[in-house]
């Protein structure tokens, strides 16, 4: 105010001829959450000390007072401001540590199935209509468990996403439990089936040969496979160097899918085969972008028809690293050994590989001892009746 202080009086008429003094407040600051100039304004204060300390509270809102809302009031428009916020951090050239463009395109899609909630104010937001509603999606329009897992969990994070950001004071879809998932077997090939496998594809001579190699030997990732260069491989230390995957509709990502780099052993039998396949590669990449089906992300359909064809488990390319990390545990290599390799964010996912095996469960039982009674060898006896005749 132009006296310098955060307070300025007037006098008001309460009776005629009676006027009485108030006190008007108007500060100013700069809000740490939005880095915007607040300005705020109290009136009808009735003493000098109440306004000096009015002026102290407003001023400290003004600075520390977290925003809430900003405009939003219903569900559809915060989806709308958080897919919008999102879409500028989707993986580009200026931009190498976004979010994948396909995984924009999965939540956006997620949260559409949540369209009639369009009108709903946020302060009905509630977990009890949450579970309602997706309970209602699997009885009523028949969507799987797994796909109401994943809408829950793009819900609860759309309002994480809205308290963390100050436009909400509190996060309703906090502490939700997680809808239970129904626990299906990995599917993987066991040894008898992968050799089956590689030995009709060798003989063959199907072009997907070495890529279902190396998904089998390696566990890698079908984009990480298609990112490999012959540069990336140590074929006498037996080593890869994996630093960047190819993603269909994408191309090159120079970064995992972990955002970190990682080494991967390779298997000394099938070094002689990735020695003789770099004599005569004509490309940079160890698996051949012109391979068919390969640079477009189809190789799940062209593994599975090959599958159906040999006449054994019908499995998906992404299937084989599944093989792998299987085939590794049945060999007693360490479980933390398989997840660096294989590149899992936690050994928590490579354990629940350990558990579908079997293999902490194989012979364990043999210990109780339990000794099966053998019976003795029956003897036919003759039975004759009491007065010595026969049959009647």
């Amino acid at each position: 105010m132009k006296n310098g202080l955060p307070y300025k009086p007037y006098e008001v008429e309460v009776k005629p001829g009676v006027f009485k003094t108030y006190y008007r407040v108007q500060v100013e600051g700069i809000n740490k959450f939005t880095g915007k100039r607040v300005q705020k304004k109290q009136s009808g204060i009735t003493s000098k000390p109440k306004a000096e300390s009015i002026a102290a509270e407003l001023r400290y809102l003004c600075k520390n007072e977290k925003p809430t809302r900003q405009g939003l009031d219903t569900w559809g428009e915060l989806k709308d401001y958080y897919l919008d916020d999102l879409s500028g951090d989707i993986r580009s050239s200026s931009n190498p540590i976004g979010i994948s463009p396909a995984l924009f395109a999965t939540k956006r899609s997620r949260l559409k199935h949540l369209d009639l909630w369009q009108d709903l104010h946020l302060d009905l937001v509630n977990q009890r209509d949450l579970k309602k509603y997706l309970d209602n999606l699997e009885v009523l329009k028949g969507v799987s468990r797994a796909l109401t897992i994943d809408i829950q969990k793009e819900a609860k994070a759309m309002m994480s996403y809205a308290y963390e950001s100050g436009i909400m004071e509190s996060n309703p879809l906090s502490g939700m439990k997680h809808r239970k998932a129904v626990k299906k077997r990995k599917l993987a090939l066991n040894p008898q089936e992968v050799e089956v496998f590689l030995g009709e594809a060798r003989l063959r001579k199907h072009p997907y040969f070495l890529p279902w190699l190396l998904a089998i030997s390696l566990g890698m990732r079908r984009s990480e496979l298609a990112g490999l260069r012959w540069t990336d491989l140590d074929l006498e230390k037996g080593l890869v160097d994996l630093q960047r995957q190819h993603i269909p509709g994408e191309g090159v990502v120079e970064r995992l899918k972990s955002g970190q780099s990682r080494m991967v052993g390779i298997p000394k039998q099938i070094v002689p085969e990735l020695k003789a396949t770099k004599l005569k590669s004509k490309s940079d990449y160890v698996i051949d972008p012109k391979t068919p089906y390969w640079a477009d992300g189809k190789q799940a359909k062209v593994t599975k028809d090959f599958c159906r064809e040999i006449g054994i488990k019908e499995v998906t390319f992404h299937n084989l690293r599944a093989t792998h990390i299987t085939l590794a545990v049945q060999c007693d290599i360490p479980v933390g050994v398989i997840k660096e390799n294989v590149g899992h964010s936690s050994l928590h996912i490579t354990d629940g590989y350990v558990r579908a095996s079997g293999m902490h469960i194989k012979g364990k039982m043999d210990k109780l001892g339990i000794s099966v009674p053998q019976a003795d060898e029956g003897q036919v006896i003759t039975l004759k009746s009491a007065n010595g005749g026969g049959d009647e």
